[in-house]
């Protein structure tokens, strides 16, 4: 809860109106990050000077409007994930302060990592549960357009590189809109179907719910166009795991959804190759359990500090090193930064699932929001099991939505007095 502990005091006067404006337009562009940051980088002359820093100069300008607000006495509630992200950052610093041979390195893989997780100290400071709500719904926004053009790939059969086939495997095309990449293409639509979803079970007009069925049913419709089993799968866990949190009977109907999923001709021609020797063979000799042996390898080199943050298995290693992706963010997290890394990360993220559980599921039934509350809360889970497989982090607008929807999941889950003033 934001409380003002000098609200007498006006040591600072806050922004005008101009700058509150700005601050929205802000808050509004980062929701619609994944296609901002595309088009910014395709316009010419301006994607060469903030196409890759645009989202930078947004949360550096709303840490210091934030930070004047810290310094008026202005708080918020704290959960215990808040605390273990703080041990977790200052995990880092200690990483960055005994690598100073490879300070360069480490600091880019530092930012590659923990940059967007300060968000979970900022936007508090700027949004309460109004605008969460409302930038929600602009997420879900950027998701059915994306969608849209992930169906229209399908439809024209965009080209796609031979190497996103298996051999043996006849596949229409695989849709990748913006991310360029259909694994990630998959997790985005994992993230926006639950919570439209949600959305459209808890809007209270016909049309409101129309429209948010029809994101649903196109993002959904987009997922299974990207023939990503990684977020297919994830997507049935996190909803498994969430029923079986709810209600029993919702459990039900997700088995059966799954069992009938397994009837549609592209989920089940990519799920029955896992069932060939050939898939495997090609995984062991250069695939993900090659790339999971040998970040396990470089691990044990160092096992309790591994290789060094951007050392290994990510974008920074490939652009110094050239080392290739290890296709999964915890396999990398282990050999960059070893079991002490990894189990310090294993268990934020297992504060987090913990916290919204604590905060969503006992009071579920009193909040009429509660189904769009476990949308998001599936949304969540379906990034975290993602990552088992897929360096979904990796990609800037992955790691950013994640702890985007997890704050303004906080935000949206607390009582009305625990916002921002």
């Amino acid at each position: 809860m934001l409380t003002n502990r000098f609200q007498s005091v006006n040591i600072f006067k806050f922004p005008s109106l101009i700058i509150d404006k700005l601050k929205l337009w802000s808050l509004v562009a980062l929701a619609f990050f994944p296609l901002v940051d595309f088009l910014l980088r395709k316009i010419p002359f301006v994607g060469s000077i903030v196409g890759s820093v645009w989202d930078e100069l947004i949360v550096v300008a709303l840490a210091t409007l934030a930070f004047g607000r810290f310094l008026m006495g202005a708080r918020f509630e704290q959960l215990p994930y808040h605390q273990m992200l703080k041990a977790f950052i200052l995990l880092g610093i200690a990483y960055l302060a005994v690598s100073l041979n490879s300070f360069g390195v480490d600091s880019e893989g530092f930012r590659a990592i923990y940059w967007y997780t300060f968000l979970a100290f900022i936007l508090p400071y700027h949004v309460d549960r109004d605008l969460a709500a409302k930038l929600i719904r602009y997420v879900l926004y950027a998701g059915l357009i994306i969608g849209l053009h992930g169906v229209y790939q399908y439809v024209t059969k965009a080209p796609m590189p031979p190497g996103w086939v298996d051999a043996g495997e006849t596949v229409r095309t695989r849709v990748y809109s913006v991310f360029g990449s259909p694994n990630i293409m998959g997790t985005y639509m994992i993230i926006i179907f639950p919570i439209a979803a949600g959305m459209a079970w808890a809007s209270r007009t016909n049309r409101e719910r129309l429209f948010f069925g029809f994101v649903a049913l196109v993002t959904l419709a987009s997922l299974v166009f990207t023939n990503t089993r990684g977020a297919q799968l994830a997507l049935f866990v996190a909803l498994v795991i969430t029923s079986l949190l709810f209600d029993r009977r919702l459990f039900i109907l997700v088995i059966v959804a799954g069992v009938a999923a397994m009837f549609v001709p592209q989920i089940q021609s990519r799920f029955l190759q896992l069932f060939d020797p050939l898939y495997w063979m090609k995984a062991a000799k250069d695939g993900r359990i090659y790339r999971w042996l040998t970040a396990y390898d470089v691990m044990r080199y160092n096992p309790f500090f591994g290789a060094g943050m951007g050392h290994f298995g990510g974008a920074v290693a490939d652009r110094h090193f050239g080392t290739k992706y290890v296709d999964s963010y915890y396999f990398k997290t282990m050999a960059e930064m070893g079991l002490v890394g990894l189990l310090a990360m294993l268990a934020l993220f297992g504060t987090i699932v913990r916290d919204l559980y604590r905060r969503i599921f006992k009071p579920l039934r009193a909040r009429q929001d509660w189904p769009l509350l476990l949308g998001l809360f599936t949304s969540i889970l379906a990034v975290l099991v993602q990552n088992a497989v897929e360096n979904v982090f990796e990609v800037p607008a992955m790691n950013f939505l994640f702890w985007f929807i997890v704050t303004l999941t906080v935000i949206l889950s607390g009582k009305k007095e625990e916002t921002a003033e």
